[in-house]
């Protein structure tokens, strides 16, 4: 039997680069309203990648052969994460907010909300933010977000302060026992 070193060293590692650019003409940027700009932006981007006869390596926890490789990767603006069932290594999630790998709905959320995982406090706060015109354009956007509006209006505080301040599989440092 090999030892997992020098099996994952006889395999082929290959670097991806995926470039997202958003060619979108914007006619007289400079005279069109923000929400008119929101429009024709690509304000949260999330990139998934599959792999057939192939796996991804964890970012977050790659095996120890590959930490240097793993480590000289550069990841502006989004943050690429093993997605699917723990354990498969054949899909990627890259997404502008920080993520674990296989992220999944948190137990504080009330339902799938936003992205399904753990920003749902911070959109909640800030559609509560939001002033009555921008919730009515917000309910003719689709059914979908009319739906989360709704959810978030109607948000028991004791739900709301569920969602605040969870934190998962942080391992004791040692010396603080």
């Amino acid at each position: 039997m090999r030892s997992q070193k020098s099996e994952a060293s006889e395999k082929r590692v290959y670097k991806l680069s995926v470039k997202i650019k958003n060619r979108t003409t914007f006619e007289n940027a400079g005279e069109q309203s923000r929400d008119d700009a929101l429009l024709h932006s690509l304000v949260s981007t999330h990139t998934i990648l599959s792999a057939k006869n192939g796996e991804f390596v964890s970012l977050l926890e790659p095996p120890d052969v590959l930490e240097e490789a793993v480590a000289a990767c550069e990841n502006i603006k989004t943050y690429p994460v093993l997605a699917g069932t723990e354990g498969e290594t054949d899909c990627m999630l890259s997404s502008p907010i920080i993520l674990y790998d296989y992220p999944q709905i948190a137990a504080e959320s009330a339902g799938d909300l936003f992205d399904g995982a753990e920003i749902d406090e911070i959109l909640t706060l800030r559609i509560m933010t939001m002033t009555d015109e921008e919730k009515h354009e917000m309910r003719g956007i689709d059914d979908r977000v009319r739906k989360i509006l709704e959810r978030t209006e109607t948000m028991p505080e004791e739900q709301l302060l569920k969602m605040h301040g969870a934190m998962k599989g942080v391992a004791k440092s040692q010396g603080n026992e």
